[in-house]
């Protein structure tokens, strides 16, 4: 098989399997299920709590500590889904590689406010972070399995789910750290 012939069986590959995607979610996650109402709710919930929480005068620092861990877990996701690792089974679209879970929010949200809560009060935010991560995957992880809405296969288990929750949110606040470091050192101001 040459070069072209090959793109475009995976190419075919690809349209059936979005397909097949569509029409699983409009069947079994869409509207008319409970599971769409559940991800509505992880995703407006903890975006209202946070909109009243969020400490306005380090805005910026906590949205991106917040955003590092949103982009890490959604790359994570995206590798762990695309090797049938780690797969969300009822997502809040169809329309997204992998779908909005709770990853998307939720856990950013969360992890934001015990970010804001340590760092404003002179708590140790790495207790407080791994033991959050820890009761986030073993709760939302064992919810989420319970409910038929995760499959961990290959050897993935909760366990493992909590190692990269740890290292999500500890490698967010290092990077948070360092991002402050150097506005610090450049001399600029809020």
């Amino acid at each position: 098989m040459n070069e072209q012939q090959l793109f475009d069986q995976i190419y075919e590959q690809k349209e059936q399997l979005k397909s097949l995607i569509n029409d699983y979610w409009v069947t079994y996650s869409g509207p008319e299920t409970w599971y769409f109402w559940y991800n509505i709710g992880n995703l407006v919930i903890p975006l209202v709590i946070l909109y009243f929480l969020l400490d306005r005068k380090r805005l910026f620092e906590i949205c991106f500590f917040g955003f590092s861990i949103h982009v890490m877990w959604a790359n994570i996701d995206s590798i762990l889904a695309s090797g049938n690792y780690f797969v969300i089974t009822h997502t809040l679209t169809h329309l997204l590689p992998v779908g909005v879970t709770v990853t998307a929010v939720l856990l950013p949200v969360c992890f934001m406010l015990i970010y804001q809560y340590c760092t404003n009060r002179g708590k140790n935010y790495y207790i407080y972070a791994i033991i959050a991560a820890i009761l986030f995957a073993y709760g939302f992880g064992s919810i989420y399995k319970y409910n038929d809405m995760l499959v961990m296969s290959k050897g993935m288990n909760l366990t493992y789910l909590a190692l990269i929750d740890i290292a999500v949110v500890l490698i967010a606040y290092w990077f948070t750290k360092l991002f402050i470091m150097i506005k610090d050192k450049t001399g600029r101001g809020d």
